[in-house]
């Protein structure tokens, strides 16, 4: 079952139904079962019961790649990737929304209860005080539970928002006293969410997050990838759509997997910060990280070079490495 899952993954099949479906219709993963068809659920719960021990594994693959001389940690690239969560966007409600809506079905049920009981004092008469017309419809229940769930949701959004203000709140006080400025009030109160901030029914983990087919409920991939033989040292997965977080993660999981630190990374602007670069500078690491994407048709910086006959002539700054900026710490 490990082998199967490994080989599932690594040829990109990662729903337990796909793969029990492929063990039935593709010879490569019946080479792999030996023509064993288990069930989806067994594959899944299989999963779940030892995800542990396989994120293990993947740390034990690390140290045998290591030996074999495959991960040599000289260049290590990170990058993101946003992979699609099994929610619809149109099941995400904004706080705003939330806090319009929560009154509104509230009295809409409300209003149903008392229509339910009247019908059911009515309905005892006519059928009797043993029938079961004192139920209330599915429909009734499913209002209900739908706004016990935007009471939950909004509930979590408020302890999230208030998470997350508090840590800005703390950010601002700490460049303010290296400043020796005092810090800037907040206008909103640390209990508010934003009025955007949205929370999904069907995942309530995923986000909203900007991919190149528009919004989409998603979790943000991350990878770190020996440039030797493209041997994936560190991963996580986050539901925060931004890069520029996952840096110091990836590099503190380089030194967990590995047990050495990579002399040199690169990364994208979506990883360019100050508490980034200040993070590589800390660890002593070489940094090459992008300060910003380079517009189609946009010229690359120009430098001077001294051609010896006392004329200098012009070339692009990095011609023959990247046509991207970059920033070495």
């Amino acid at each position: 079952m490990v082998a199967l899952l490994l080989y599932a993954y690594s040829t990109g099949v990662y729903s337990s139904r796909r793969i029990a479906r492929a063990c039935e219709t593709r010879v490569d993963f019946m080479a792999v079962t030996a023509t064993e068809n288990p069930d989806f659920r067994t594959i899944a719960l299989f999963r779940k019961t030892h995800l542990k021990a396989l994120g293990e594994l993947f740390a034990q693959v690390l140290k045998l790649c290591q030996k074999a001389d495959l991960v040599k940690l000289g260049h290590v690239a990170l990058d993101g990737s946003k992979f699609r969560a099994n929610a619809s966007k149109h099941k995400a409600m904004s706080y705003s929304r939330m806090c319009k809506v929560e009154p509104e079905l509230a009295a809409e049920v409300e209003k149903w209860f008392g229509a339910a009981e009247s019908e059911d004092e009515s309905e005892d008469t006519k059928y009797g005080a043993d029938r079961r017309g004192d139920e209330l419809p599915d429909w009734v229940k499913n209002k209900k539970a739908r706004l016990g769930k935007i009471r939950a949701a909004k509930a979590e959004l408020e302890a999230e928002g208030k998470e997350e203000a508090q840590r800005k709140e703390e950010e601002k006080a700490a460049k303010a006293s290296e400043s020796g400025r005092e810090p800037k009030k907040s206008k909103r109160p640390a209990d508010v969410p934003k009025g955007k901030a949205q929370k999904n029914f069907t995942d309530p983990e995923s986000r909203s997050m900007k991919t190149h087919d528009g919004f989409q409920q998603c979790y943000n991939a991350q990878i770190a990838v020996d440039a030797g033989h493209q041997i994936i040292v560190a991963q996580d997965v986050t539901n925060c759509g931004s890069d520029s977080q996952q840096l110091a993660p990836l590099v503190k999981g380089i030194k967990e997997n590995v047990g050495k630190q990579a002399r040199e990374v690169s990364a994208d602007s979506g990883y360019c910060s100050e508490a980034n670069l200040k993070e590589l500078n800390r660890r002593g690491i070489n940094g090459y990280v992008a300060t910003g994407r380079q517009k189609h048709g946009e010229k690359t910086a120009k430098r001077q070079e001294n051609t010896g006959s006392g004329n200098a002539r012009t070339r692009d700054v990095g011609e023959a490495e990247t046509r991207r900026p970059r920033q070495s710490v």
